[in-house]
């Protein structure tokens, strides 16, 4: 979803570059370098942080998914001054059978928890429990 703003904020930015090149009034001139230039620039920075190619790849055995946050439920401990949090997943790989799954997180890695969150994930096919967050 990054990248394709990444890539939006690009197309944005030649159309400024465009009406900064041939703008219908002289005034407009500032404007149009403004935004070609502010969004160009993070427009390709944002598509070149989230690129494909960029992402980790998958450890061998492994296979990616999306998974549903169906329950959230705060746990004792923490790490890294976040707390635990134990969530209940329904993952739903791209070839076969959807299976839940209840695993402990850092709520740090999560960000926002709620209920119907969707989240990449890897896991081994041979044993689901052992799931990792991309």
């Amino acid at each position: 979803m990054v990248f394709l703003i990444g890539l939006l904020l690009i197309a944005i930015g030649l159309v400024g570059a465009f009406f900064a090149i041939v703008p219908p009034v002289e005034e407009v001139r500032l404007g149009a370098i403004g935004v070609a230039v502010g969004c160009g620039f993070s427009g390709l920075a944002m598509a070149y942080l989230d690129a494909p190619s960029r992402r980790k790849p998958v450890p061998p055995g492994t296979t990616r998914a999306k998974a549903t946050i169906l329950d959230a439920s705060g746990t004792t401990g923490s790490v890294a001054g976040y707390q635990m949090v134990a969530l209940t997943l329904e993952v739903r790989p791209k070839e076969g059978v959807p299976f839940q799954v209840k695993r402990k997180f850092s709520a740090g890695r999560l960000g926002r928890i709620e209920q119907g969150r969707q989240l990449d994930v890897v896991y081994d096919p041979a044993n689901p429990e052992q799931l990792e967050l991309v």
